[in-house]
This record gives C-alpha cells, sequence and structure tokens, in this order.
C-alpha cells in the first residue's frame, strides 16, 4: 500500500480543474435557473395577490359610489323642502314678533329669557301655551289690569289662585 499519493500530472491537473470548474458552473447555473423560477412564481403569487385586492378596491369604490349616487337624490329631493322650511321659520318669527308686541313687555322679557339656539316655532309654542300669564285682568271695564300690577291709584291688587271646586 502506498501511504502517499503521487502527485497528478499537469495533464491530469488541467483535467482535474476543468471537471471542477464545469461542476461549480453546472451548480451555478442550476441554482440560478432555480432562482429565477422561484422569482417567476413569487411574482406571480404576487399578481394575483394584487389582483385581488384590486377587486376589493373595485368592489369598495363601486359600494361607494352607489351611496354617493343615492345621497346626491335624497339631495334633490331635500332641497325644495329646505327652502319651505326656511320659509316657515321666518313666518314663525314673524308671528312671534307679533304675539309678543300683542302681549306686552312681559312677553318680551320672557321670551327673550329663552335658550337663544331655540326655535321661533317652539318659542311661539311655550308663548301660546303661557299666554294667561300674559293676558291682562280685569272686569271687562275700564283700564285692564295685569296680574300683579297696580292701579291708577298705585294700590297693587293682590294675585289670587282660582277656586278648583
Amino acid at each position: 500500500m502506498a501511504d502517499k499519493m503521487e502527485p497528478l500530472t499537469e495533464e491530469q491537473q488541467k483535467h482535474f480543474s476543468k471537471a471542477v470548474g464545469d461542476a461549480r458552473v453546472k451548480e451555478r447555473e442550476k441554482a440560478k435557473a432555480e432562482f429565477e423560477a422561484q422569482a417567476a412564481k413569487d411574482k406571480e403569487t404576487a399578481d394575483q395577490a394584487a389582483l385581488v385586492e384590486g377587486k376589493k378596491w373595485q368592489v369598495l369604490y363601486e359600494k361607494a359610489s352607489a351611496a354617493t349616487t343615492a345621497l346626491e337624490a335624497r339631495i334633490k329631493t331635500l332641497e325644495p323642502l329646505e327652502k319651505q322650511v326656511q320659509k316657515y321659520e321666518e313666518d314663525a318669527k314673524s308671528s312671534l314678533k307679533d304675539r309678543i308686541k300683542e302681549l306686552g313687555e312681559a312677553a318680551k322679557t320672557a321670551v327673550d329669557g329663552l335658550p337663544k339656539g331655540m326655535a321661533a316655532t317652539i318659542k311661539l309654542a311655550w308663548l301660546s301655551k303661557n299666554v294667561k300669564l300674559f293676558q291682562p285682568k280685569g272686569s271687562g271695564m275700564g283700564t285692564p289690569i295685569r296680574p300683579g300690577g297696580k292701579t291708577k291709584a298705585g294700590v297693587t291688587e293682590p294675585y289670587t289662585l282660582p277656586k278648583t271646586f
């Protein structure tokens, strides 16, 4: 048995080097082909995911578009009603002013004491419900006296509760 290996000849060395180099080239080409195949597969998967995602956005867009169309139709039906409501509010303000003039300064003070953001229609309803507080009280002859008001002689008329029995 030989413990030593004999050195390769130059021809054998070239042949061995060429074989090793060819093997490395083949391995690189094989790895490159596998990498390119995997990259193509990943790209296709990403493209499919993008299409799926794109369709989701398309569905969301279609839903939003339908909702917008419905809201635009609703706005068109409400615009004439808005004008009508504004007209009613103006009429209510006018009626409130007239009613306050009719009932006097006490009614004006009471209405001014109501919350500022309250609609004129609600103020008018409140005033109509509480009109007895502002109507003059009297026998029907002479100058009417409001409850708690003063007579010509300067005497305050006492306010009495009505008898209910």
